[in-house]
């Protein structure tokens, strides 16, 4: 299931952002949880193109200014996403809100990432019911200094983790992901570019398109940053470059 698009509204600031506030009262303890994700692998990008300064990167809908032949790159996407009240099962384990998760591109360029995680399988397994298996989709769209969408990933993610017993929580858990980037750019400091293919039968390039985009992710539960969340509703600092989306 693809996550509908952050609000703008949903992101205050681009350090140490808080969103909606504490979990509130009365609460037991420990019962918000941080968790830092990672998506590392390949996808495409365009290749390096020479081209003069131009006014408006990507164009004000994402169209492209000129057309370059796109070429494997590193991908790594990095964020938080917290919740407060966590239940049993998947329908509760680990549902997180928008509003309540931050992410970021740092390769195969620097972009500020709109979307998050959904979990669709969180089951205990083992016969110590010390492990777990979880899987899910994560849906991102990318944003040019914030401001112009320049691409979605749609990825489906699965793989294994650690449970802790006896906080009821998963500790950490790692996998596989796989899926697509909408549309993959040659972006520079002046320049963001359609990234295109060439077509099997006429060899010309075909400027637009869907491109693949897989690897392994891992997440971890932060400790320090949920109970900060717990008790100021603020995640964990973002890069000093990231800028929120819409500004």
């Amino acid at each position: 299931m693809k996550k509908i698009l952050i609000t703008i509204a949903a992101i205050t600031m681009a350090i140490g952002p808080s969103f909606g506030g504490a979990c509130g009262e009365p609460l037991p303890k420990e019962t918000a949880w941080v968790y830092k994700w990672t998506f590392k692998g390949q996808t495409t990008t365009g290749e390096k193109i020479k081209q003069t300064i131009v006014s408006s990167p990507c164009g004000e809908f994402g169209d492209a200014v000129e057309c370059a032949v796109r070429t494997p790159s590193s991908l790594k996407i990095e964020g938080y996403a917290a919740l407060c009240s966590p239940g049993c099962g998947t329908e509760s384990f680990l549902e997180f809100s928008e509003s309540n998760e931050i992410f970021w591109q740092k390769k195969p360029f620097k972009a500020s990432l709109a979307g998050g995680v959904t979990v669709e399988v969180a089951n205990i397994i083992g016969g110590n019911k010390k492990k777990v298996e979880i899987g899910g989709t994560a849906a991102f769209d990318k944003f040019v200094n914030g401001v112009v969408q320049e691409g979605t990933y749609n990825l489906t993610y699965a793989g294994f983790g650690k449970y802790d017993l006896k906080n009821g929580r998963i500790s950490s858990a790692k996998g596989t992901f796989a899926g697509f980037l909408s549309q993959p750019h040659a972006v520079n400091s002046s320049l963001c570019t359609t990234a295109g293919y060439w077509d099997c039968s006429t060899l010309s390039l075909v400027c637009e398109g869907q491109s693949v985009a897989f690897g392994t992710w891992k997440l971890k539960l932060k400790k320090t940053a949920s109970k900060k969340y717990l008790n100021t509703g603020a995640l964990p600092k973002t890069p000093s470059w990231y800028k929120p989306i819409g500004e």
